[in-house]
């Protein structure tokens, strides 16, 4: 009955275009601009809500909405084709919902686990720039030469940011270090923050920069230790639950036979 009231919804829905054309024309303008509005609010919610993260990987809005929407219409596609065999009515449309729902969500998942991996990345390149500038400054330097300069001598997408900004900066004559702390804001990096507006109050106090850059340096260092500590602390804690579940399997395996004996023995 409901596929019946369906193609008879449809069959109707035909017939009315095809007798009064307007219709479908009106139709057609409302729902373009139905999508047009949609759209723009999607657009605007992605660079709302997930701003820093769409730009430390790279991604627009666009990027964002596109990829929810081939999940949403996979994810319904998929979830339809696997329950339409087994179920059907109610069934089918739950399963529809789900997959378009996870298909939603992959997408968010993703370019979030995506940032925290670049944004964890990055403060390991900044912290081997500072490394770099401080043995500069060390060297004789001036303080704009060893940015230039350390920033030109490391590769990957992050020494890239990091020319990116200087060259910034010493194009639209600002300092180098405004546009450190920018890029730290713009992409939610506490430690780039820190360190751009503790030296450009050193520098605009006079003050030793280049022990300040190394305590700097030094502090990051200690963070990321302290990360990576914790982080193989859960990786060996997460290994217990498989490593006990294996010891069972063996043990079950090796008294298999034994029981087996001793019951057919009875």
């Amino acid at each position: 009955m409901p596929m019946i009231a369906l193609l008879g919804c449809l069959a109707g829905s035909g017939l009315a275009l095809i007798v009064i054309p307007t219709v479908g024309t009106e139709l057609r303008d409302r729902i373009a601009g139905l999508v047009a509005v949609g759209r723009k609010a999607a657009h605007a919610r992605a660079a709302r809500s997930h701003s820093s993260d769409l730009a430390v990987v790279g991604w627009t809005p666009t990027d964002l909405v596109t990829r929810q929407l081939i999940g949403v219409v996979v994810g319904a596609t998929v979830g339809a084709m696997l329950y339409s065999v087994v179920g059907q009515g109610v069934a089918v449309v739950i399963a529809v919902t789900a997959g378009g729902g996870l298909g939603f969500v992959i997408p968010i998942s993703l370019l979030r686990t995506s940032a925290r991996k670049r944004r964890r990345s990055f403060v390991h390149a900044f912290s081997a720039y500072l490394d770099l500038v401080n043995v500069l400054l060390a060297g004789g330097a001036g303080i704009e030469t060893a940015l230039v300069a350390a920033a030109e001598a490391g590769d990957g997408w992050a020494f890239g940011a990091l020319r990116s900004c200087v060259s910034r900066a010493r194009l639209s004559r600002r300092s180098p270090w405004g546009e450190l702390r920018d890029l730290g804001t713009r992409w939610e990096i506490g430690e780039v923050v820190e360190v751009a507006g503790s030296m450009n109050l050193s520098g605009e106090h006079g003050a030793r920069i280049r022990t300040s850059l190394a305590a700097r340096a030094d502090s990051i260092r200690s963070r990321q230790v302290s990360e990576i500590e914790a982080m193989a602390q859960s990786a060996t804690e997460r290994m217990g639950v498989p490593v006990m579940m294996l010891f069972v399997g063996f043990m079950v395996l090796l008294g298999y036979p034994a029981l087996q004996t001793v019951v057919m023995n009875m």
